[in-house]
C-alpha cells in the first residue's frame, strides 16, 4: 500500500515537472529587463522642479563706516533664505539678487558654476558670490539645503 502511494506520487511528481520548468521558463522571459539605451550627458538630471525657497529674514538695515559721517549711511536690503534643491536637478540661475554669501547646509554631490568656473562644494562650506553674478547649482544623487544671506541696495528687486 505505502509501496503503491510512493509511486503513484513519483508518477505526479516527473509529470510536473516538465510543466514546472515550461512555467518557469516563460515567466523568466516576461521578467527579463528591457534593455535601456545608453544614458546621455542631459540625463545625468532630472525634469526641472518649480523651486520656492524658505524665507528666513527680509529686512533694512544701515551701514555706516567706522570714520563715515552720519550723511555717509547707506540703507541695504538684507535677505536670508534657505533653498531645498532636490537630488538630480540642475538649476542654471538661483534666483538671488546682490552680493551673496552662501552656506551649504546638506547634500554630499553639489556643484556650482560661478563666473564658469565649477567648482565642488562640502557640506558646511561657506563661499561668497559678487553682486551681479549669476550662480549655478547642480545636485548628484543627494538633495542639498543652501542658505543664502543676500546684501543689496534698498529697494532692489527681490
Amino acid at each position: 500500500m505505502m509501496i503503491r502511494r510512493m509511486t503513484r506520487l513519483t508518477s505526479r511528481l516527473t509529470n510536473s515537472i516538465p510543466l514546472l520548468v515550461l512555467v518557469s521558463a516563460l515567466n523568466s522571459v516576461a521578467q527579463s529587463p528591457t534593455q535601456k539605451p545608453e544614458s546621455s550627458p542631459s540625463s545625468k538630471f532630472d525634469q526641472p522642479v518649480t523651486l520656492e525657497p524658505i524665507e528666513r529674514f527680509n529686512g533694512l538695515t544701515t551701514l555706516r563706516g567706522p570714520r563715515a559721517a552720519v550723511k555717509a549711511a547707506q540703507n541695504v536690503q538684507v535677505t536670508l533664505r534657505n533653498w531645498i534643491i532636490p537630488n538630480r536637478q540642475r538649476v542654471e540661475r538661483l534666483r538671488e539678487n546682490g552680493f551673496l554669501v552662501v552656506q551649504v547646509r546638506s547634500g554630499e554631490d553639489l556643484t556650482t558654476v560661478i563666473n564658469g568656473e565649477r567648482r565642488q562644494r562640502k557640506v558646511e562650506e561657506f563661499f561668497t558670490v559678487p553682486a551681479g553674478t549669476t550662480l549655478s547649482v547642480e545636485t548628484g544623487n543627494d538633495s542639498a539645503i543652501l542658505q543664502i544671506l543676500s546684501i543689496g541696495p534698498a529697494g532692489a528687486p527681490k
